[in-house]
């Protein structure tokens, strides 16, 4: 009589099945995503990461903007306005609406806004900084940025403390005057932040910063709080501009706290024909 093992039978051949999956899985290397930072390099390399030194879009920007002085609170100011870069100073912005501010608390943050775009020492490139998301300056490195979180879909990193405050004051590579580079010395040691890209693309898609401790900027008032935040979506012509911006500054000033939050959404982008000189 033959005799026959228990291992030949039905659950011998499942072991064997079973051996076979494990063994393919040694061969079988996952591939591996790619890192965020060669997908950067890449993109700067074929020029891809250079966004033009102008804006080349009339835009909406809607505006709200709201605060407090000690216990009393303001009615927020909303308002929508319309921007066209290629016109001159004093002709760049519409106002489309505007909601009424009777004791103008809130109307001076919205017309000191305006004042700044319609400044006629605003160059096109000036413009151009606040419109695109992370313009110009070098591309994140692994020498200047931390990753702190990568999958598939997205990377989070951590920009150096000289590299955080570069990005946040927009100075980009340039020299900075006396009064920058006391904002920058003091920022350097409280300023915590991070920017999130997309992956595969390298495109950018948020920006956060906050202050971790108060800072004195003048001799009667301390920021105790300031935090800002930034989202991006991508133009026509496939650069990433900053779509989404608030800004949330609480200051302490001649014994009261005062706090100001700025909310920009930007939207209706109508392409420019001719760039704009200067």
């Amino acid at each position: 009589m033959t005799t026959r093992s228990f291992a030949s039978g039905p659950i011998g051949a499942l072991n064997s099945l079973v051996m076979a999956v494990l063994m393919a899985g040694v061969m079988v290397v996952p591939a591996q995503a790619e890192d965020i930072f060669d997908i950067l390099a890449r993109n700067d390399a074929v020029g891809r990461a250079a966004a033009p030194d102008f804006v080349p879009y009339r835009h909406t920007v809607d505006v709200v903007v709201s605060g407090s002085k000690g216990d009393d609170v303001h009615d927020p100011l909303i308002a929508k306005l319309r921007i066209d870069p290629s016109q001159p100073p004093g002709e760049r912005v519409t106002v489309l609406e505007q909601t009424e501010d009777a004791r103008g608390e809130m109307e001076k943050a919205l017309r000191e806004m305006i004042e700044e775009i319609e400044d006629e020492d605003r160059t096109p490139a000036a413009q151009a900084q606040s419109f695109w998301c992370n313009p110009a300056g070098a591309t994140p490195n692994p020498e200047d940025f931390t990753v702190l979180e990568e999958t598939d879909a997205m990377a989070r990193l951590r920009p150096t403390a000289e590299r955080m405050v570069s990005l946040f004051m927009q100075t980009g590579d340039r020299d900075l005057d006396r009064k920058e580079r006391s904002m920058a010395k003091k920022l350097s040691d409280r300023l915590e932040g991070e920017l999130v890209y997309h992956k595969p693309s390298g495109r950018i898609q948020e920006a956060a910063f906050h202050i971790t401790r108060p800072m004195t900027v003048l001799l009667i008032a301390k920021i105790r709080e300031m935090r800002m935040e930034q989202g991006c979506s991508i133009a026509p012509n496939g650069h990433p501009y900053v779509s989404r911006f608030s800004m949330d500054v609480q200051v302490t000033a001649l014994g009261k706290n005062i706090t100001n939050v700025m909310e920009l959404s930007v939207s209706d982008l109508e392409l420019i024909e001719a760039a704009p000189e200067g």
